[in-house]
């Protein structure tokens, strides 16, 4: 069965090396593995000591890179929809590469990058798929992307269709605003239809698990903690924690207190994380660049484990739960209190917000009219009563 991979976490921990050494590690066991980093950021060349490009690009036997470009995307994929949308545009005064830009939306260097998951899983040529992604927030609004499309395509997209399609012949001899016509409408259900494909990928935990790098200091592991709770709020599997950057006890006395800190933090991320595998990447005299030393960081995250394998036993993430006459669901919801959780039905909806993340749960059939009435917390989870 095919894997992926994703590796998130804070700025600066270390994400891109830590994806390179996994990458190589998979190849050196005969795994045909990819590595593509969806950070405009890029520093995949940097860590391999290659050129990169677009497309994917041979590092070494089983090993390919690709750094995703999101304009060679958007070409590739969405040239109906940027057509149309320069048009109008350029049919309000906007002239030249100002309205090309303008048609590059907010979203689509999302949807760009996820479709090459698809692209790759349907082609079948790589038995290990792995993502360098952005820091924290920016990969957590490319994880939600599919679900926020679903919740338009659901709610907003059909009454648009009709809508145009009831105005087109009454408005098009008088205005000159071209109103979408069919082709651009089937782009964005293509479009619907992928991201859903993309969402089950992401989230069946046979072949897709997220792994949190961070370092073990305050400031990264609250960042962890955070990015854990959101990624379980959106059902995502985490299997488990990276710890890059820890002083070893030979690195001498000037870096005792760094030393003692880090062992504070240390112990906190195993308590806080007691349920995930924790690996542990030690503070190197060299920066772990070229691909000698990328092998030795793989050897020492893995050790003898197998860096495709999911390294812990996974619990769903969101239960729908049925007992007598009662219905709940059971959320995975770590490091939340109740005063910063909050929940409502909206139409068949269930909104669930913690601080500026919110996701909306389509709710099965059974538990459409009902309404939370109750919230507890429990080792970890969230256990909502339905009334």
């Amino acid at each position: 069965m095919q894997r992926i991979i994703l590796f998130t976490g804070k700025g600066g921990v270390g994400k891109t090396s830590v994806s390179a050494a996994t990458g190589i590690s998979c190849a050196m066991e005969g795994k045909k593995t990819l590595i593509i980093s969806t950070d405009p950021a890029h520093s995949l060349r940097d860590a391999f000591l290659i050129d990169t490009s677009p497309e994917p690009v041979k590092v070494m036997e089983n090993l390919d890179v690709q750094e995703i470009s999101t304009t060679d995307a958007i070409k590739k994929y969405w040239d109906k929809l940027k057509i149309y949308l320069t048009a109008l545009m350029r049919s309000q005064g906007v002239e030249g590469i100002a309205a090309e830009e303008i048609a590059t939306l907010p979203g689509f260097d999302e949807a760009s990058q996820l479709l090459y998951i698809l692209y790759y899983m349907e082609k079948g040529d790589y038995d290990v798929i792995i993502m360098d992604t952005a820091p924290t927030g920016e990969s957590l609004k490319l994880l939600s992307f599919p679900e926020a499309l679903s919740w338009y395509m659901e709610r907003i997209f059909p009454i648009s269709r009709k809508t145009a399609k009831v105005v087109r012949p009454f408005v098009k001899p008088f205005l000159n605003i071209p109103l979408p016509d069919d082709n651009v409408f089937q782009s964005i259900e293509e479009l619907y239809s992928r991201m859903r494909d993309v969402r089950k990928i992401l989230t069946d935990e046979k072949i897709t698990t997220i792994r949190l790098v961070s370092n073990p200091d305050t400031m990264s592991f609250n960042e962890t903690k955070r990015a854990y709770t959101y990624l379980m709020m959106y059902g995502y599997n985490v299997d488990s924690i990276i710890v890059n950057k820890i002083y070893s006890e030979t690195s001498g006395n000037f870096l005792a207190k760094w030393r003692e800190s880090q062992a504070i933090i240390l112990r906190n991320i195993e308590e806080s994380f007691s349920d995930i595998k924790i690996l542990k990447v030690f503070m190197n005299d060299i920066e772990p660049t070229g691909n000698n030393l990328l092998m030795e960081m793989g050897k020492e995250i893995y050790g003898d484990l197998k860096p495709w394998d999911i390294l812990s036993d996974l619990q769903p993430p969101v239960e729908f739960i049925s007992k007598k006459d009662k219905s709940f669901i059971k959320m995975k919801f770590p490091f939340v209190s109740k005063e910063k959780l909050e929940l409502h039905n909206r139409g068949g909806e269930l909104i669930v917000q913690v601080e500026n993340w919110r996701r909306v749960f389509f709710l099965p059939q059974s538990l459409s009219e009902k309404t939370p009435s109750n919230a507890e917390f429990n080792n970890g989870f969230l256990l909502i009563e339905m009334i």
